[in-house]
């Protein structure tokens, strides 16, 4: 049996799968588009989700929250949009602050501030993490 031949096969396969079964398709500037909506990245990292003829609805920190906005704004659905927009919005903040409050206790030399920092960057890293499971099951339940 060749193995190199038969992932070949089941590569191809699943390729076609993803193209049947994911709405989502992926450009050569590594932009994705769904329906009428194109999300591109911006300057400052983030994500636009826009119309086709390039007029910006909203801006993302997390690609996969703005497929998952695009999703929901075609379907018309802005309750779930906005609460998308505040999961995108509340992991940032989170992840950001989590990432500043373990600097400032490793270059901290107060025991007291090192140990208010530590308890700081665990909470902000638990909600970020809880925040980035509650995305990634939207996604894997929209997609």
């Amino acid at each position: 049996m060749n193995f190199k031949n038969q992932a070949e096969k089941l590569e191809k396969f699943l390729e076609e799968e993803f193209k049947k079964k994911t709405p989502l398709a992926v450009l050569p500037d590594k932009s994705l588009v769904y329906n009428r909506f194109k999300i591109k990245q911006n300057k400052a990292r983030g994500y636009y989700l826009c119309h086709i003829n390039n007029d910006v609805i909203d801006t993302f920190y997390l690609k996969a929250t703005a497929a998952i906005a695009a999703k929901n704004y075609y379907n018309s659905r802005f309750d779930l949009y906005n609460h998308i927009k505040n999961l995108d919005t509340e992991y940032w903040t989170n992840f950001i602050d989590s990432a500043i409050f373990e600097e400032r206790y490793k270059k901290s030399k107060d025991f007291a501030k090192k140990q208010i920092y530590l308890a700081r960057y665990s909470l902000t890293k638990q909600r970020a993490e809880n925040y980035r499971n509650q995305i990634a099951t939207i996604f894997k339940n929209s997609f």
